[in-house]
C-alpha cells in the first residue's frame, strides 16, 4: 500500500548508501528505479508524498515491490511519488540533489557503484557519445506530453543511433540505453516507431537488469 509521508520521514528510515528518488506518477524515473534496484540487487519501497495529487496505479506499485522479492532483504531504493516536474535524487540521507532528467541520476549511480561498463568516463569518445544521446533522451522526457510530431522527431533522431549497432552507443548496454528504455516504457506505445519497439524488446531480453521492464509493458509478456 502507499504511505502518505514527508521526505524527512523517509530520511529517518534510511541507511547510508540508500537511494531516494522523488518523481511524479508515470515518470520514466519510476521504471529507472526498478532497473537500478535490479542492478544493485535490492528491494524498492514505494511512498506517496502529501504533495502528490495524481492517482497511484496500484498494479505498478505491486510490480515495483516484486523486484528482487525473495532474493534479498536489503531495501536500497525508496521511490516517492510527489508533485515535481523533474525527478529529484537523494544520494545519501539528508542530501537532496535536484536533476532535470534521468541522466544525472544514472551518471551518479554508475560513478558511485563503479559500473564502468555502463559509462566509462576514461573512454572520452564513448562518454561523449553517451552524453550526446542522453541530451536527446532528456529532451524526449521533457516533451513527452507535447505534440506527436515533436515526440516523433526526437524518437527518429534517437533511432538513427541504432542503424549500425544494437545499442545506442555501440555494441553493449550503456546508461543511454537505460534512460531511453525507461522513457519508452512510460510513453504511449502508439508513439513508438517499430524500430524502437524492436530495440526495446531486444534490449530487455538481452540484459538481466533490463528484464525487469517486461512487467510494465502490457504488449510484451513479462513477470517480475
Amino acid at each position: 500500500t502507499d504511505t502518505q509521508l514527508s521526505a524527512k520521514a523517509v530520511v529517518s528510515t534510511q541507511s547510508t548508501g540508500d537511494i531516494v528518488i522523488g518523481c511524479s506518477v508515470g515518470s520514466p524515473a519510476v521504471y529507472m528505479a526498478a532497473v537500478i534496484a535490479r542492478k544493485v540487487n535490492c528491494l524498492i519501497k514505494v511512498f506517496s508524498h502529501s504533495s502528490n495529487t495524481k492517482e497511484v496505479d496500484s498494479s505498478v506499485t505491486n510490480k515495483l515491490l516484486c523486484v528482487n522479492n525473495g532474493e534479498t532483504d536489503y531495501c536500497g531504493v525508496n521511490l516517492i511519488y510527489k508533485d515535481t516536474p523533474t525527478p529529484q535524487f537523494m544520494a545519501c540521507p539528508g542530501r537532496l540533489v535536484a536533476v532535470s532528467g534521468l541522466s544525472n541520476i544514472l551518471r551518479y549511480v554508475v560513478r558511485e557503484r563503479k559500473y564502468t561498463s555502463l559509462y566509462d568516463e576514461e573512454d572520452l569518445e564513448s562518454a561523449a557519445l553517451i552524453d550526446e544521446i542522453l541530451s536527446l533522451v532528456d529532451s524526449l522526457e521533457q516533451r513527452a506530453h507535447g505534440s506527436a510530431s515533436e515526440v516523433g522527431q526526437i524518437l527518429n533522431n534517437l533511432a538513427k543511433h541504432l542503424q549500425s549497432s544494437p545499442y545506442l552507443a555501440g555494441d553493449s548496454l550503456s546508461i543511454a540505453d537505460i534512460a531511453l528504455c525507461c522513457t519508452l516504457t512510460s510513453l504511449d506505445t502508439k508513439l513508438i516507431p517499430n524500430s524502437l519497439r524492436t530495440y526495446l524488446v531486444n534490449t530487455i531480453r538481452s540484459n538481466y537488469e533490463m528484464r525487469v521492464l517486461k512487467a510494465f509493458l502490457n504488449w510484451m509478456p513479462g513477470e517480475c
